[in-house]
């Protein structure tokens, strides 16, 4: 299977001079069609990760601040729903969404906490200190008032991404929430026309601006370790995304952990995308414990739109395009970078890699840990098909078991769905031709009130029909010779 991802970060705008999602959009849509045509040639892309920093946000106390917030987010959902009916056929689970820390409400942060001046006596002074430093720590320290503060409102303090998550639940129509529990803030996206799955990771948990390193909560890291072990993705090429980047120089403490991408490995994650240090990357993490030879290829894309105080020297606004192929297990990243000046109408061209010399990398994929059972996703399916049954979903019954109808098991839900939804054409299309007398029976009523001339005159030469000595079915033919369908 050969497949490529879009994926873009750190979405925030200069708000000073802002691009129009108009333009932003266009803009790419002339860039994909240079990649249409150039040389190596690049394919478009079958979804995309979004990997945080939707806003920029705002300072905590500005007037008028939460409609400025809401307005933020207000473009850019309809910037991702442009993205999804643009380049997606409108299919929103193809575009995977996570948060970053601009997408944290520093308005919240501050109401939840409590100022704390520094006391006059050393020993409180090195209590505090100890406090800052303890592992999920509530103390912060405030470089620009020096002073401490302490959050000792969690529910206000855990609800600074609810205009992230409303946004969210909004773009996926209420198909995905994010809660602001931060135990549950992760989602998986399964895609399994391409034997794909991505884990979206909150990568802000405990972040703020006073506190700006990243971190997992433990209990979601744990709970996405366990379902991508899930019999359903064997086989599969497994993916993380979240926002902050695993290294950084001394000077600098917001950047996450990298020994969580151990655990990722350990399961199966073959390939992890983040954003946040606005500089495209990507590299190979081994796996270091034991003698396994696993390993994570990370792609870092850089900031689309972040204003020109946030690049790098040197390293301009660009996005990547990820080319996979899980036949020969080979990736190749592509960098698509801003080539003028016009940063309120971006033009863009192909980027690169100081290490290659070229706009593109090649990398191999880790294959998966197993081999995926070829009876596998037929048993999902029925398994899928059997619990819309119980809960009278008949039509997705349908639908489900209508893509395995070589497996044997198939065919008795099929009938069974069929005579609760009461469909007759639906019912006529799905068991033609009837391979029982109850199938038979079946058929012949359905024919009786919607059938047209040509599917009664087929039914009675089937030798199902005609050579029955059923009561029900030689009854059948009789009506329907003598009701004269359509």
């Amino acid at each position: 299977m050969q497949f490529s991802i879009l994926h873009i970060s750190d979405l925030h705008r200069d708000l000073t001079d802002e691009i129009d999602n108009k333009w932003l959009l266009d803009s790419l849509a002339k860039d994909f069609e240079q990649i249409a045509r150039q040389t190596p040639k690049i394919a478009m892309p079958a979804l995309a990760i979004v990997s945080g920093d939707l806003v920029h946000g705002i300072r905590p106390g500005l007037a008028d601040g939460g409609k400025e917030l809401n307005r933020q987010y207000k473009q850019a959902g309809e910037f991702l729903i442009g993205l999804c009916e643009q380049f997606f056929e409108g299919k929103r689970e193809r575009i995977v969404i996570l948060p970053g820390n601009h997408d944290v409400s520093y308005d919240d942060v501050m109401a939840s906490a409590q100022r704390i001046e520094i006391p006059a006596k050393s020993e409180k002074k090195s209590q505090l200190v100890s406090e800052l430093f303890e592992p999920n720590s509530r103390l912060r320290w405030s470089w620009r008032d020096l002073c401490f503060y302490r959050v000792v409102d969690q529910v206000r303090y855990d609800a600074r991404l609810h205009c992230f998550a409303s946004t969210y639940e909004s773009f996926y129509q209420g198909r995905r929430t994010f809660p602001l529990a931060p135990e549950r803030q992760y989602d998986i996206f399964d895609f399994p026309e391409l034997g794909f799955s991505v884990a979206a990771l909150n990568s802000c948990f405990n972040n703020d601006p006073l506190h700006r390193s990243g971190a997992f909560n433990h209990a979601a890291l744990g709970d996405v370790c366990r379902a991508l072990r899930r019999t359903e993705r064997a086989g599969w090429l497994l993916a993380a995304a979240w926002h902050h980047n695993i290294t950084g120089s001394p000077v600098y403490d917001d950047y996450l952990d990298s020994g969580f991408l151990q655990l990722l490995i350990d399961v199966g994650v073959s390939l992890g995308f983040h954003g946040h240090q606005h500089m495209p990357e990507c590299f190979d993490e081994r796996y270091r414990i034991g003698p396994s030879p696993r390993k994570m290829t990370v792609v870092s894309a850089s900031t689309l739109c972040a204003e020109p105080r946030n690049l790098k020297p040197g390293v301009p606004r660009s996005y990547n395009i990820v080319e996979l192929d899980t036949a020969a297990w080979t990736g190749r990243v592509h960098q698509r970078q801003m080539v003028n000046m016009l940063f309120s109408l971006p033009v863009w061209g192909p980027g690169h890699f100081n290490v290659s010399n070229t706009s593109y990398l090649d990398f191999e994929l880790c294959k998966p840990l197993t081999n995926r059972p070829p009876q596998l996703d037929i048993q999902l399916l029925l398994e899928r098909a059997d619990r819309c049954m119980g809960a009278r979903l008949w039509g997705d019954a349908i639908s489900l078991l209508e893509k395995a109808q070589e497996h044997p098991l198939a065919r008795p839900l099929m009938v069974r769905a069929l005579s609760e939804l009461e469909d007759s054409r639906k019912m006529i299309d799905a068991l033609w031709p009837p391979l029982t007398t109850e199938e038979a029976v079946m058929i012949g009523g359905a024919i009786l009130e919607v059938g047209t001339m040509q599917e009664a005159a087929a039914f009675s030469q089937l030798s199902i029909a005609r050579d029955s000595t059923d009561a029900s079915i030689r009854d059948m033919l009789r009506r329907i010779k003598g009701r004269r369908p359509r």
